[in-house]
């Protein structure tokens, strides 16, 4: 079996795990974002100002759809607003660049040694991090977040825990109550989700034929389109057309 691959028991508990993720959401799914609060102010969050950042944008621009560019940019957006909510400290550097790179290997091309493209994903960016920087620390984080987060169960330390929040949020609407609705309509406004939903819908087809074992078709078979349609964050760009 290849790294990132799930046997068939892994594969089984994985389905249960996201079944039940999805009822647990349903009060969000239909009830969509909380009240607004009057008194709330939300700004967009500057990126941090280093080389290492620029650089992983100019990475990301290259790599990535509009759409699923757009996608990581409201990831980082969401990680850090979780990061409020959750009163963590990340390290902002390894946060932003684990949300802009974190799916660069989405419907890549196969790989006969990594079974999963979120850990072909995190070797990529890991190299990307210690030919730009240099820094031990931030590539093993950066890598951990990458891998980790399509992981059903929310990972350790708070750079995977809330990149994990913000991708499942931005693509199945989980945690979506726990956050201002101003938050959420400026960073929607800002990084705009148009063909979003089909886009990544598309690649995520990908890979459940490329790597069938993986945590990623595994989460596709057992029902993410559907959850990716009754998003309330996609229900909100067809209430806005």
């Amino acid at each position: 079996m290849r790294p990132g691959e799930l046997g068939a028991g892994d594969r089984v508990r994985t389905v249960g795990y996201a079944l039940g993720q999805q009822l647990s959401m349903l009060p969000g799914t239909l009830l969509g974002p909380r009240r607004r609060s009057s008194n709330t102010v939300w700004a967009i969050v500057d990126v941090p100002d280093s080389r290492l950042c620029r650089d992983a944008l100019e990475e990301a621009r290259e790599c990535l759809s509009e759409p699923m560019l757009l996608h990581s940019q409201r990831c980082w957006q969401y990680a850090s607003a979780f990061a409020a909510v959750d009163d963590v400290c990340p390290d902002p550097e390894a946060l932003y660049v684990s949300c802009l790179l974190h799916d660069i290997a989405l419907g890549g091309e196969p790989d006969i040694a990594v079974g999963c493209f979120a850990l072909i994903g995190a070797d990529r960016a890991e190299k990307f991090v210690r030919r730009y920087e240099g820094d031990d620390r931030t590539a093993q984080i950066v890598h951990e977040a990458i891998a980790r987060h399509m992981d059903t169960a929310r990972p350790e330390g708070p750079e995977a825990a809330l990149l994990n929040d913000a991708a499942y949020l931005d693509v199945s609407g989980r945690r979506i109550r726990e956050l201002d609705p101003h938050c959420i309509d400026v960073i929607e406004s800002r990084y705009t989700r148009e063909s979003f939903a089909a886009d990544f819908a598309c690649r995520m087809k990908i890979e459940s034929r490329m790597r069938p074992r993986s945590t990623a078709a595994t989460l596709w078979r057992a029902g993410m389109y559907p959850a990716i349609k009754v998003n309330p964050l996609e229900r909100m760009v067809t209430s806005s057309k």
